[in-house]
This record gives structure tokens, sequence and C-alpha cells, in this order.
């Protein structure tokens, strides 16, 4: 039996209309040696009437989830299915942007000597009349050469259907998150295959919508805090305060939601242990004054001063 160069893997959901965008984009693709696997999460048959009149078309392998589970899960499902060499999730409102697409993608694995590959990307807002083109640029690589949990403070990477990487099922996604699925991904990998390959091709287009994930918890303190904090709880308690990334990501989330005491971490519904040293960190930005703390450099100057004092006492200790 043939094994697929590529296993392409979609979490789908209802949305017929976006999903066939996709399934077209993919079959005017040059590359053909790939599967398509299609998991979906949708109460009735809409997708799966759709399906059907692409199996002579594409190689496509359809099921449906009974019962339905949530966002992740049917990424993580679907993604389980995957026999190819390498695996590219693409989600339902995604499409590629050029015939091209997947080959360059292939040639990237072929060729670059990395596990990991990503491309430019447009982002489209589906509900109006607007793009942004998104490149990687100068100070984005430099930071992602420095330390993969340089995108615990940005994910410059972008949506995962910029992503292709060599199947490793040891490295899943974990379905205790919800819109920091992606990110926490993206560095257990990078942290377990060093190095990455950067197409700087738009490649794909990202479908933007208000009903999205990523626009359903951001800037919500009950949603990011638990989020975040579980996410720095998988790594060394004192992660913070030797990656000057993470704790940048620290700092800023403390002083957002003007957190007073760890309780209120707490209160959000976060249940984990928290990092080393979070109440001597809260208590620093106590004493700064709300007027100077919240604009951007004065804040960013205190920030960097501290960082640098902690870092200094963890060497001496």
């Amino acid at each position: 039996m043939h094994t697929p160069f590529i296993s392409i893997c979609i979490p789908t959901y209802k949305r017929t209309d976006l999903l066939k965008k996709l399934l077209d984009s993919i079959r005017v693709q040059t590359f053909k040696d790939y599967e398509i696997l299609i998991n979906d999460n949708s109460a009735d048959n809409s997708v799966e009437l759709l399906i059907s009149t692409y199996f002579k078309q594409l190689p496509i392998s359809y099921q449906r989830n009974q019962p339905s589970v949530n966002a992740g899960n049917n990424c993580i499902k679907v993604m389980q299915r995957a026999s190819g060499d390498w695996v590219k999730v693409m989600h339902d409102d995604d499409w590629f942007a050029t015939p091209d697409a997947l080959a360059q993608f292939a040639e990237a694995a072929l060729h670059s000597g990395k596990d990991f590959i990503f491309s430019a990307n447009t982002q489209v807002w589906l509900e109006e009349i607007k793009q942004e083109d998104d490149f990687l640029t100068a100070e984005e690589v430099q930071r992602l050469d420095e330390s993969p949990f340089s995108l615990f403070l940005l994910n410059f990477i972008g949506h995962p259907s910029v992503v292709m990487h060599k199947r490793d099922p040891s490295i899943a996604y974990d379905a205790n998150f919800n819109w920091l699925l992606d990110i926490d991904h993206y560095v257990r990998y990078l942290n377990a295959h060093p190095g990455y390959h950067y197409i700087p091709q738009k490649l794909v287009n990202i479908g933007r919508s208000p009903a999205q994930e990523t626009h359903k918890y951001s800037m919500v303190k009950n949603a990011e805090l638990p989020e975040y904090f579980k996410l720095l709880a998988k790594y060394d308690q004192e992660l913070y305060l030797q990656n000057r990334y993470v704790f940048h990501l620290v700092w800023n989330m403390l002083k957002r939601y003007r957190i007073k005491n760890s309780q209120q971490i707490y209160d959000t519904g976060y249940r984990g242990v928290l990092p080393t040293g979070i109440d001597k960190l809260i208590s620093f930005q106590k004493r700064i004054p709300r007027l100077i703390i919240k604009q951007p450099p004065w804040s960013d100057a205190i920030m960097r001063r501290y960082f640098k004092k902690m870092s200094q006492r963890r060497q001496q200790s």
C-alpha cells in the first residue's frame, strides 16, 4: 500500500461554503502525492453531502465525530489518522493561495533538511473587503532563532494552516488547551526537532472571522490567564526567570489585568501551580504608579531591569 508523502488534515464543522473553497484549492494543486483526511464535527449531513461530490476527484477519507467533540479534539482526532510522512493541517476556513503551494511545501520538505516548515500568508477577512499580507520579519527570525519560547509572547508563525511538519505521533496537540493549542504544539515540536524552514511566499489564505476561537478568548481575563498559566505549568517553574520572552508575557498579563495577588489568578479558574516567585513580581508591579506602568516605553524599561536583576540573582545562587 502506497504511503502518501503529505497527509492534509481538515477538521471541519458545518461551513460547507468555506470547505468547498478549500477543497477546490486542493483539487488544482500541481503536487498530487497526498491524502485528504476530514473529520466532521457537524450534527447534520451537510458536510457529508458536499464531500460526496468530491470522492471521484480527490483522495478523501471522511469521518463524522459521534458524539461531537470540541474544536481542539477534532483537530487531534483527524491528525491521529494521518499516515503520510508529513502532516499539513488545513482548517476549513483557510485555503491554498496558488496551484503550486503544496509543491513548494513538498520541495522544502525534500531539500531543506528541516522537520518544521511554514510559509508567509494572506489574512483575508471573510465578512468585509479587507486583507493583509503576513511575512516573517527580520526581528521575528532573530527571536525564533534565539528560542521557540519567544512564541509565548507572540505567535508570529501564525495559524496552523501555514505549517507543515514531519509526522511525529509522540508530539500531539494537547486537548487541555483552547486557543493556545497551536503555540503549545509549535514550542514542543521545535524543542524536540530543532530548526525550521520558512518559505517567504504567500502560499495560504487565512480566513478571518469574529466567530473564530482566537477572537472568543483574546483579551478575556477568565480565558487568557488560566490558559497561559496552564501553558507555563508544563515547563520549569522558573522558565519565566530564564527566558526574557516568557518573562515579558508574564509581566504583560499581570499588568493588563491589574493582578494584585495570586488569589486573583486562581479566581479566574486556574487550578495549577504558579511560577516560582510570582508573588514577588506581583508585589513589585504594585509599587509602580499606574500612570507609569501603563506607558509601554517605561513599563518595558522597568521590566528589563527587573528581569536582569532576577537573572543575576539566579546565577549567583
